[in-house]
């Protein structure tokens, strides 16, 4: 492993980084929150961030993004993306991930090189370069927490093992949670837990290293678990995903005085309502939301309805604007929606992953040369096509993609106002539910 370095700390990769925040801070999300990141171990100190996984190749950006370039911190991803193509997986490299493999998805062969990947990520941990961990071992695709794989822990106690005891690795413990997994402008917030040190484990290490690692293992996902929405009961999760984010959820979180609008506040009341939550008329529910899908709204279009009055005055605005969204959307629309038709049909916690990475690497790098070259070599226009390119980059995409949103939902407005009876009886059903929930 030693040949595959990252080159983080380079001036090269500074910029890399700067620009991947830019795109990412700026326009995949509308607010990042890093909580309680004081609990982050001083520089220096070997330590291993362990954290949920919820949305594929986005989670650990965010961690990359909101680490300091003062150490070389370490990602250990799935091995089967570094087998896609060799110049992502040279790249993969230098931006510091590191491959593990897995007998599910690469073959009980490839496990043979994990012995190598485990000690050059535990090495480079005693030097002080932090490690970023996923312990569930595969991304999930709803807000639960699966079981921890002992990987982590077997990595830091054989480190430990390697250094004589001699130093403290702390594990770090934290939680993603999105305010939705797709589409872009949305909320991400990351919460630093209470840093876990081992040193107190290496004597019972020593005669029982199962025991011990089960011991840490224990307290690490404890913390885990209570940092995020961690919806267990599975067979009924869609309908509980459902209220939390309708109508109902939000009055809920404002019932608590709390601002649904933050993300730390509504997950911290969406973890009281699942909590609450007993014997509820799962089939009422159900009614709700096939209600909705069949005249194709969503809750925050009933939520957000709009007056007819409005809804003209949307139209017509709209109508001036039309032309300018037109030009926004070049190269925007190539960036950003093309790839997803080219995610993983059987995964859609691919999708966000798609709209960031497949962008930042090819997308905006190439249609910014390629606009830059043509207008400078046909017409000379090479600082018009450099001013344009970075118009379009960002105030153009977000101008784009709010006129957009603003478009859609003035459609959904105008469709509820064309079926009064259909939205009168959806709204009857809707507050019927709500009420015989507050009666339980």
């Amino acid at each position: 492993m030693s040949e595959k370095k990252s080159y983080i700390g380079t001036p090269f990769y500074r910029l890399f980084k700067r620009y991947v925040r830019f795109v990412n801070d700026r326009i995949l999300f509308r607010h990042i929150y890093y909580i309680d990141k004081e609990n982050l171990p001083e520089l220096g100190k070997p330590c291993m961030i362990v954290s949920n996984h919820q949305n594929g190749a986005n989670d650990p950006i965010l961690f990359l993004l909101g680490l300091e370039n003062e150490t070389h911190p370490y990602v250990l991803a799935r091995g089967d993306v570094f087998e896609v193509n060799s110049v992502l997986s040279k790249i993969f490299y230098w931006i510091g991930m590191i491959p593990v493999y897995r007998l599910a998805y690469e073959g009980e062969e490839s496990l043979k090189k994990n012995e190598d990947t485990m000690r050059f990520a535990g090495d480079e941990m005693l030097k002080g370069n932090r490690l970023i961990l996923f312990p569930e071992a595969d991304h999930q695709n709803k807000r639960w927490l699966d079981t921890f794989r002992y990987g982590y822990t077997r990595l830091a106690f054989e480190a430990a093992e390697r250094d004589n005891f001699e130093h403290d690795i702390i594990i770090l413990p934290c939680a993603h949670h999105y305010s939705s997994y797709f589409g872009l402008k949305d909320d991400v917030m990351i919460r630093y837990g209470k840093p876990v040190s081992i040193q107190p484990y290496y004597e019972l290490y020593k005669q029982k290293p199962r025991t011990a690692q089960r011991e840490v293992n224990k307290i690490v996902r404890q913390q885990v678990d209570d940092m995020m929405l961690d919806i267990r009961d599975l067979e009924h999760y869609n309908e509980i995903d459902w209220l939390r984010e309708s109508e109902y959820g939000v009055e809920y979180c404002k019932k608590q005085g709390l601002n649904p609008n933050y993300l730390p506040d509504k997950l911290k009341s969406d973890k009281l309502l699942v909590e609450e939550l007993q014997s509820v008329d799962w089939g009422k529910i159900d009614e709700v939301i096939e209600e909705e899908k069949k005249l194709g709204l969503t809750e925050k279009d009933i939520m957000n309805r709009k007056g007819w009055g409005i809804t003209i005055l949307s139209m017509l605005a709209q109508l001036l604007l039309l032309p300018l969204w037109v030009v926004s959307l070049y190269p925007n629309a190539i960036h950003y929606f093309v790839p997803q038709r080219f995610k993983p049909n059987n995964d859609p916690m691919f999708e966000n992953s798609m709209t960031l990475i497949v962008p930042v690497l090819m997308g905006i790098p190439f249609f910014f040369l390629l606009t830059v070259l043509v207008c400078g070599l046909a017409w000379g226009l090479w600082w018009q096509s450099i001013l344009w390119m970075i118009l379009a980059l960002y105030p153009g995409s977000l101008f784009a993609w709010y006129v957009g949103k603003w478009m859609q939902s003035t459609l959904h407005n105008l469709k509820m106002l064309l079926m009064p009876k259909k939205m009168k009886q959806l709204l009857k059903q809707r507050s019927e539910l709500y009420n015989n929930i507050n009666s339980k």
